[in-house]
C-alpha cells in the first residue's frame, strides 16, 4: 500500500505552500500567548494599603487626622496608574484562583477540541476557537463581578488551548514526517512572541479592561484567514473525502512547483482502506492488517481513553503505563517531570512582578530567554543525548531559583539574573521532556503515554498560581519550592534510560526491560554519596 507520506515527499515536505500555510495557521498563537499570561497585568497588584482591624478604633482614641491615619494603614481605592482592581489584601488569593480556573479551561479545551476536530475537521474547529476566544475575551471586560470574570476567563482558556492544539495538528498534517518537529517549534515561537508583545501592550494600556479588550480584538485579524487556510488533506482522506483532499494536494504541488503524482495518488486510493480516526492519528485497516496512516503524537487523552495499535487488535489503556514495575517507575518519573516543568514554567512566567524592578521589562525578558533555551536544547540533545542535558537544565535551573534566597533585596539585577537562569533551564527542559517521553514509551502505548503525561502537565499548571501565594509568608519561598521540585525532578531522571541512538521499544515487554540498568545506577549513586 502507498502511504500518504509518500505523496507528501513527492510534492514537497515543506515547500512554499506548507510554509505559507503554517504561517497563516500559527498567527492565532500570538493571541493564545497573550491570553495565557494576561493575568500578570489583568490582576496586577497596585500600590495600596490594607486596613488593620484596629485602625478605626485607634484613630478615634488618639484623634488622628486623615494624614496620620494614612501613615498607619487605610483601605486601597485607586492607584496612580488608574487601574481599577480591588483584588488585594484579604482577596489577593482570588487572582491566583482565577488563573488556576483558567488552566482548568485549558485542560477542558485540550480534551474537547481534540475530539471535535477529529469529528468536524481541523479548519472548522480552529475558527470555532478563534470566534469563541473573541467573544469570551471581549465579554470578560464587561464582567459585572468576579464570579462572571472567572467563568468568562475559563472559556478564554478553553478556546485558547483549542486554537493552539488544532493549528499545531493542522500544520503537522500538511508537512512531511521530517518537518513535524520543526513546525511544532515554530508554533511555540509564535506563542512566545505573543507573550512578549503583551508586555508592550500592557505598558501602553494601563487599565485592565482596555488591555483585555486590546488582546481580544486581535482575534478579529485572524477571521479573514478562513479564506486562505485549507483543511488537512490527511483528515479528509481519513473521512473518505478523497476528491477534496486531491484538490488541496494538487494546489500544493502547483505552488511548490512540482507535478501532481497521479500514479502514487491512484495507488493510494485504490487500496480502499477503511480508516478509523483517533486523536491526532489514524489507523487504517484493510482485510489483512492494520496500517498506520499517521504517526502524529497524541497530546491529550482522558485516562480511560483506549488506543488501537498497528501490530494487533489489542486495545491499550492508561493502566498499561503502570502495569509492570519498571514501566510504572518510569511513568511516575515522567509524570512528575511533566507536572513540575509546567508548574515551574508558569510559576516563573506569572510571578515576574515579585522580582522587583520594572514589571514590563521583567515580563518581556522572561519571554525572550526562551529563544536561546529552545535553540540550545535542540543542539545539545543531538550531541549529548536526552538524559544528561535534561538533568543539567532541571538541576541547574532549580539551583538558580534556590539561590535567590541568598541575594539581598537591594541586588535586584542579581535576583533577576538567577530567575532568568531558572526560566532558561525549565524552558529547555520543556522541549526535551516531550521528545524523551515519546522515545521511552513503546510504540503500542507511545501516543497514550504522551497524552497522560500532558494531563499531568495541566495539573501542574493548575497548582502553580497557589505556589506563588507562598510569597505572602516569605518572599523567596515560591522560588525555593520551584527550585526544589526542579532539582528533585532532575535527580529522579537518573533512573530513566538514554534514548539517543538506542533502538526504541516496540512492545510492553521491551519497554519493561528498557532502562533497568539506570535503576541500579541511581542506587549506587545514593549509596556512595550518603
Amino acid at each position: 500500500m502507498v502511504h500518504y507520506d509518500a505523496v507528501l515527499k513527492h510534492v514537497g515536505e515543506f515547500g512554499t505552500y506548507q510554509k505559507r500555510m503554517c504561517f497563516f495557521a500559527f498567527l492565532p498563537s500570538l493571541s493564545v500567548g497573550m491570553h495565557m499570561m494576561a493575568m500578570v497585568f489583568l490582576a496586577a497588584t497596585p500600590a495600596h494599603r490594607c486596613r488593620a482591624p484596629e485602625g478605626a478604633v485607634l484613630a478615634a482614641r488618639y484623634n488622628w487626622s486623615e494624614p496620620e491615619l494614612l501613615n498607619m494603614t487605610i483601605p486601597w481605592t485607586k492607584d496612580d496608574d488608574g487601574r481599577q482592581n480591588n483584588i488585594v489584601c484579604d482577596d489577593k488569593w482570588l487572582a491566583n484562583m482565577a488563573q488556576s480556573i483558567y488552566m482548568v479551561g485549558v485542560l477542558i479545551g485540550s480534551i474537547t477540541f481534540g475530539d471535535l476536530s477529529d469529528r468536524f475537521g481541523r479548519k472548522v474547529l480552529m475558527f470555532v476557537g478563534i470566534v469563541l476566544n473573541l467573544v469570551s475575551g471581549i465579554s470578560t471586560m464587561f464582567a459585572p463581578n468576579f464570579t462572571a470574570f472567572v467563568i468568562l476567563r475559563l472559556f478564554v482558556g478553553v478556546s485558547s488551548m483549542g486554537i493552539y492544539l488544532v493549528n499545531f495538528v493542522l500544520a503537522c498534517e500538511i508537512v512531511g514526517p521530517s518537518r513535524r518537529t520543526l513546525v511544532g517549534t515554530v508554533d511555540y515561537v509564535f506563542f512566545v512572541l505573543g507573550y512578549m508583545l503583551e508586555a508592550g501592550l500592557a505598558y501602553l494600556i494601563r487599565t485592565w479592561t482596555h488591555l483585555q479588550l486590546a488582546i481580544s480584538l486581535l482575534s478579529v485579524l485572524w477571521l479573514p484567514l478562513w479564506c486562505v487556510v485549507t483543511e488537512s488533506p490527511r483528515w479528509l482522506l481519513a473521512k473518505g473525502r478523497t476528491e477534496e483532499a486531491r484538490a488541496i494536494v494538487e494546489k500544493m504541488a502547483k505552488t511548490n512547483g512540482v507535478d501532481f503524482p497521479d500514479a502514487l495518488w491512484e495507488k493510494m486510493v485504490e487500496s480502499k482502506v477503511d480508516v478509523k480516526t483517533f486523536r491526532y492519528g489514524y489507523v487504517a485497516k484493510n482485510s489483512s492488517e492494520l496500517i498506520v496512516v499517521s504517526d502524529l503524537p497524541v497530546f491529550e487523552l482522558s485516562q480511560d481513553k483506549l488506543t488501537e495499535t498497528p501490530d494487533n487488535d489489542r486495545f491499550y489503556s492508561a493502566w498499561d503505563l503502570i502495569r509492570t514495575p519498571n514501566l510504572a517507575k518510569k511513568s511516575a518519573i515522567i509524570f512528575y517531570n511533566w507536572g513540575v516543568i509546567t508548574m515551574v514554567y508558569y510559576g516563573l512566567s506569572l510571578n515576574t512582578s515579585a522580582l522587583g524592578g520594572d514589571d514590563y521589562i521583567n515580563f518581556f525578558l522572561s519571554g525572550l530567554v526562551e529563544f536561546p533555551a529552545l535553540l540550545m536544547s535542540i543542539i545539545v540533545i543531538e550531541k549529548w543525548g536526552r538524559r544528561s542535558p535534561h538533568i543539567m537544565f532541571m538541576v541547574g535551573g532549580g539551583v538558580a531559583c534556590i539561590c535567590t534566597l541568598f541575594v539581598p533585596s537591594d541586588l535586584f539585577p542579581l535576583t533577576m539574573t538567577l530567575a532568568m537562569i531558572g526560566k532558561f533551564g525549565i524552558a529547555a527542559s520543556f522541549n526535551i521532556i516531550y521528545i524523551w517521553t515519546g522515545e521511552i514509551y513503546p510504540t503500542v502505548i507511545r501516543n497514550l503515554g504522551l497524552g497522560v503525561s500532558s494531563m499531568w502537565a495541566r495539573v501542574g499548571g493548575i497548582i502553580s498560581p497557589f505556589v506563588a501565594l507562598l510569597a505572602d509568608s516569605w518572599r523567596p519561598l515560591p522560588y525555593i519550592v520551584f527550585g526544589g521540585v526542579s532539582v528533585l525532578g532532575g535527580i529522579l531522571c537518573l533512573m530513566l534510560p538514554e534514548t539517543l541512538g538506542a533502538p526504541l521499544p516496540q512492545t510492553l515487554e521491551e519497554a519493561e526491560d528498557f532502562g533497568k540498568f539506570y535503576k541500579s545506577l541511581l542506587q549506587n549513586f545514593i549509596y556512595y554519596t550518603m
